[in-house]
């Protein structure tokens, strides 16, 4: 068991130990390395001013996305390549994307220009052809206050993607990967003492090289916040909400990668990140891949996780509704045995699930909406792309001859402590005539079963009348597809 992280950071090595990995990454570039040009301004992940690239092994090379630094410890790090701003440019001078926002007037106070250069960047590491859309897409997670957006986007299409290279060619692979795979053999523990108001804690990072030494770990230490993608957790700590003594990261083992469809259920292991279940469910799920579009940035999507979604147990977690309706389950690894829960089990209260203290979610399973089956998920937030959800919907219903309702469900979430399944809306429904009467009743029940709250994102009147009208527009959206 080793005592440090390997990272490497613009090509160059560093073994960091002690308490420098208890500090988010944007912190250590900034004022360890003295790499000024990753900003830190929300500490949130919202603003994308830290916008790093990270290269993570796989299928023999290093593959580079962007995320946000400054909701990335670096104990999260370990075995990764980070490329700062710093890195883009090449021997032959400026990268193409940080010349063309010269020419195209990309920047004005500066500030949030390293991070957009880094975002605008890693578009053309697959070298694909770039549509405006797409560039849109690919900088949602990144904000200017003064420049304005177009010029940036006109920046970025000006490049042709086959004259920029990509980090793969800019920094040598092998190096680093032969590096990595030496170390991801081995586990990590990296522990330091802390003072605090005279008290001395000893602050704990485990990195383990299994599932079953991470369960063992979780039943040695209960008090162990776990850490998939850490984007929600990250930001808890930047903010002193939470202080973990110990951290465990899950490791990147084969089980925790599979993404599949197995017969008719989609399999998706627990360290497998938005961004790549996106790419899959595409033609597999359309309905679920266009609220993926919208409901994070790519810097949150290619670090989070599913797993992380479901045990952070929030009642507006995007996609809850979602695996409520399909009646998804969640497979639970403890010392001894696995186990399989179905989700509208799993969830007992506020940020209380089913989960022993020795388990740890390994893999979901998802069944696959059947072909005579509507699917249709709802969000509603102020802004469109990024933000956290003000209500979220999910229903699923199967007809007979297009007209008489032989099963539906429903869950809404962000009215009620948790995410809710509406029996009584579903039993009203159930060999019910599919009409805009029925349907509107529905809604005057679901008002009944909700009990929503007042707070910064809407008022309690607001998400009542958003349970009645979800309904309707369901009706009519279904209405229009058959």
């Amino acid at each position: 068991m080793r005592d440090y992280v390997l990272l490497y950071i613009n090509g160059k090595r560093h073994q960091i130990s002690g308490e420098r990995v208890f500090q988010p990454l944007s912190d250590f570039l900034r004022y360890d390395q003295e790499m000024v040009g990753t900003k830190v301004v929300c500490a949130e992940g919202d603003c994308g001013a830290c916008s790093a690239l990270l290269g993570r092994a796989g299928d023999g090379t290093l593959n580079y996305q962007v995320f946000n630094t400054c909701i990335a410890y670096v104990f999260q790090l370990d075995c990764r390549h980070v490329v700062t701003v710093e890195g883009l440019k090449g021997h032959n001078g400026l990268h193409p994307v940080q010349q063309a926002m010269i020419e195209h007037f990309g920047s004005q106070c500066g500030y949030c220009t390293p991070g957009f250069v880094v975002a605008m960047a890693a578009l053309f590491e697959k070298r694909h052809d770039l549509t405006e859309q797409a560039v849109r897409d690919g900088l949602t997670g990144n904000l200017c206050r003064c420049t304005g957006y177009q010029a940036i986007i006109n920046a970025t299409l000006s490049i042709k993607p086959d004259t920029v290279e990509t980090m793969a060619e800019r920094f040598p692979a092998l190096p680093m990967l032969d590096a990595f795979d030496q170390h991801s053999q081995s586990s990590v523990l990296i522990e330091y003492p802390e003072s605090i108001q005279g008290k001395t804690i000893m602050k704990r990072s485990f990195i383990p090289s299994s599932v079953q030494e991470a369960v063992l770990l979780k039943k040695q230490h209960p008090d162990a916040v776990l850490i998939a993608g850490g984007t929600d957790i990250s930001v808890q700590m930047n903010k002193e909400k939470i202080d973990p003594q110990t951290v465990i990261i899950l490791p990147d083992t084969p089980e925790l990668r599979v993404l599949e469809l197995d017969q008719e259920n989609l399999k998706i292991g627990a360290k497998v990140r938005w961004s790549e279940l996106e790419i899959f469910c595409k033609d597999k799920l359309p309905e679920l891949h266009k609220i993926l579009k919208v409901f994070a940035s790519d810097q949150i999507k290619n670090c989070a996780t599913m797993a992380g979604n479901i045990a952070n147990a929030s009642p507006i977690a995007d996609s809850l509704p979602f695996l409520f309706v399909v009646n998804a389950e969640i497979e639970l690894t403890g010392i001894q045995n696995k186990r399989w829960v179905e989700i509208n089990r799993f969830f007992h209260g506020y940020k209380n699930t089913d989960i022993q203290a020795e388990e740890v979610i390994t893999q979901i399973r998802i069944p696959l909406p059947k072909p005579e089956q509507f699917l249709k998920l709802y969000k509603v937030s102020k802004r469109r792309d990024l933000d956290i959800s003000t209500f979220t919907a999910a229903i699923l219903v199967e007809m007979v001859d297009d007209q008489m309702i032989k099963d539906i469900r429903i869950a809404y979430g962000g009215v009620a402590p948790v995410v809710l399944r509406l029996a009584k809306t579903e039993a009203f429904l159930k060999n019910k005539t599919f009409d805009l009467e029925n349907m509107r009743t529905a809604g005057k029940l679901a008002r009944e079963e909700i009990a929503p709250i007042s707070d910064v994102r809407a008022s309690r009147d607001y998400r009542l009348r958003l349970s009645e009208t979800t309904l309707e527009k369901f009706f009519h959206e279904v209405s229009q597809t058959e």
